[in-house]
């Protein structure tokens, strides 16, 4: 069943509209069978002498009323009881309606009202008095249950509201899922680019195709939003270190990175890249391209030395690319001390827990932001969104 956006899924919209018929249809019975009483009507005809008015005054006279009871034969639980008379007149008809507890009293008590009141009319008036009794209008006597209109209202309405109470106590709340861009914008990390597993694996075509190839025949490939180019405009604020450490293994990248530095290479920039990822850092391609220089780390405790002598021969307007081991590893750090921005490599659908750890451990960095790794279109889509091309 779809739903509105902001209302919750797995409401059981037929549950309101079926819980109010059935209470209307349950307010009916309940009316119907226990009816407050039943009336059964007598026709009079005021033929001449007087007025149908005169006569009807007669009918609602409390003492004619009484002689028809009187005459009555008790039962068990006593005299029958006239518990409503209603007249109708139209010309000369008279419509008496009397109501009672019982069918049959209802029946019995018309008639017998029609003929005291036909008795009484005869002995006020005597020879004037032209009224006679043409009977019990049929079918008899009828069941009456009062209000039974607005009790299926009521019903319906309290119905209504019950089955929206149940259906709204039943459903699972559920909300649009969050973004992972969203997300992660929301643990205080600043997402920079997003780099699919296709786009990963369009890199590393790239790269197979222009390894050899000079500086001046690298160029950008088109799109504004090319993951390389988004990290690329991401460092143009900086020169010098930077450090690209992945939250775990998992979340790693090497061709878009590389990429990325072949992007910059490919705007005049000096860019050196050093492999932290190793033993030493080294070189990633036996044949790397003109562009890709390295240098050898011999030693982990000369890697400080070695990252300043890389940044004094970049500046003012180079890069120094250093990938290093995931965020957990102590000389990961040590490289992220060292460099001028940090930047995060993600995957996309990685743990609020690690990413609020990885916040901790960079809080004394100079975090430039995050990358997302596999990610899905999603994310590709939204990030489009938010970093429309110039």
């Amino acid at each position: 069943m779809p739903t509105l956006p902001g209302l919750r899924s797995g409401f059981a919209w037929w549950l309101p509209p079926l819980t109010a018929v059935l209470g209307a249809i349950v307010a009916v019975l309940i009316s119907q069978s226990t009816a407050a009483a039943w009336s059964a009507d007598v026709h009079l005809w005021a033929r001449d002498g007087h007025p149908p008015g005169v006569y009807a005054e007669l009918v609602l006279d409390r003492s004619v009323q009484e002689s028809a009871t009187e005459g009555m034969m008790a039962s068990e639980s006593g005299l029958p009881r006239i518990d409503g008379v209603a007249v109708e007149l139209t010309d000369t008809l008279i419509r008496v309606t009397v109501q009672a507890s019982a069918q049959a009293d209802a029946e019995a008590l018309a008639l017998s009202l029609a003929h005291a009141v036909v008795a009484e009319a005869h002995a006020r008036y005597g020879d004037d008095a032209g009224l006679d009794l043409l009977g019990l209008v049929r079918p008899g006597a009828r069941k009456i249950a009062p209000a039974t209109e607005w009790s299926a209202a009521w019903a319906s309405a309290v119905g209504l509201l019950v089955g929206l109470t149940l259906a709204a106590a039943t459903a699972r709340v559920t909300r649009s899922p969050e973004s992972n861009l969203g997300r992660i914008g929301r643990l205080g990390l600043r997402p920079i680019a997003v780099v699919s597993d296709e786009a990963e694996q369009r890199s590393q075509a790239d790269l197979f195709q222009v390894s050899g190839d000079p500086v001046s025949e690298t160029t950008e490939r088109g799109s504004m939003l090319d993951d390389a180019v988004q990290l690329a405009n991401a460092l143009n604020p900086v020169s010098g270190i930077v450090a690209f450490t992945p939250l775990d293994a998992a979340s790693d990248l090497n061709a878009s990175l590389i990429r990325a530095a072949q992007t910059l290479a490919a705007r005049g920039n000096i860019v050196i890249w050093l492999d932290a990822r190793r033993p030493a850092f080294e070189l990633t391609h036996t044949e790397p391209p003109d562009w890709l220089q390295g240098a050898a780390w011999s030693r982990p405790h000369r890697s400080e030395l070695i990252l300043r002598e890389a940044a004094r021969a970049v500046l003012p307007n180079g890069y120094v690319l250093v990938p290093t081991d995931p965020l957990s590893d102590p000389s990961a750090r040590e490289v992220a001390r060292s460099a001028v921005g940090v930047v995060l490599v993600a995957r996309a659908d990685a743990e609020d827990q690690q990413l609020i750890q990885a916040c901790d451990m960079l809080r004394s960095m100079p975090l430039l932001g995050v990358v997302l790794s596999h990610a899905p279109q999603r994310d590709l889509h939204e990030f489009e969104l938010a970093h429309p091309p110039d």
